[in-house]
C-alpha cells in the first residue's frame, strides 16, 4: 500500500502534465490549424485554450487524436465544459437499455461530420440511432449493412434514396 502511495505521490499532476513539452507542441499544432481564432465565435484577439472534446483515464494530455482538440477562447471553452458536464449528468439520469441507442445517434451524428468515419452497428437498438441523426429508419440502416459497418457515404446515399422516393409520392 504504501509503495502504491509514494507512486502515485510522483506522479505528476494534470496541470504539471501540461507544462510537458509533447503538450505544448500538440498545443501549438491546434492552434496553428485555428489560424489563431476561436472554432466556436471566431475571436482572434482573446486568449485561447485548447479544449480535449473527451478525456479518457489513463491518456495524458498529448495522447489524444488531434480532431478531439478545440482552440478555444476562455468564453466559449467555459461554456463547452459546462454543456459537457451537463451533458454528463444527463448521461447519467439514462436507463442503461437506453445507452446503445444513444451511442448510435452519437456514431450518427459524427458520421455526419467525418462521412468516412466506419460504425460497427453492435444491435438494433444502436442501428435506430443512427437512423434517428440520419432520418432513416434502423431497418434501413440495417439492410445497408456490410460486415456489420456502415459508413456516412452509404447513409447519405440511403438518405437521399429516401428524399428522393419522397419527393415522387
Amino acid at each position: 500500500m504504501l509503495c502504491n502511495e509514494f507512486r502515485m505521490a510522483n506522479e505528476p499532476t494534470y496541470f504539471e502534465l501540461l507544462k510537458h513539452p509533447k503538450w505544448q507542441k500538440m498545443r501549438l499544432k491546434v492552434l496553428e490549424s485555428a489560424e489563431w481564432t476561436c472554432e466556436e465565435c471566431g475571436a482572434d484577439d482573446r486568449t485561447l485554450n485548447v479544449h480535449h472534446s473527451y478525456y479518457e483515464r489513463g491518456l495524458k494530455p498529448w495522447e489524444y487524436p488531434v480532431e478531439s482538440l478545440h482552440a478555444l477562447c476562455e468564453e466559449c471553452h467555459r461554456k463547452q465544459q459546462d454543456v459537457s458536464a451537463e451533458l454528463s449528468r444527463q448521461i447519467g439520469k439514462l436507463e442503461l437499455s437506453d445507452m446503445p441507442a444513444l451511442l448510435g445517434y452519437a456514431h450518427g451524428l459524427e458520421a455526419l461530420s467525418y462521412p468516412n468515419t466506419v460504425i460497427d452497428v453492435v444491435s438494433y437498438e444502436h442501428a435506430q440511432g443512427i437512423a434517428h441523426a440520419w432520418e432513416l429508419t434502423a431497418e434501413e440502416v440495417i439492410a445497408a449493412l456490410r460486415d456489420r459497418q456502415i459508413d456516412g457515404y452509404t447513409l447519405d446515399g440511403l438518405r437521399e434514396a429516401r428524399r428522393g422516393r419522397q419527393k415522387a409520392t
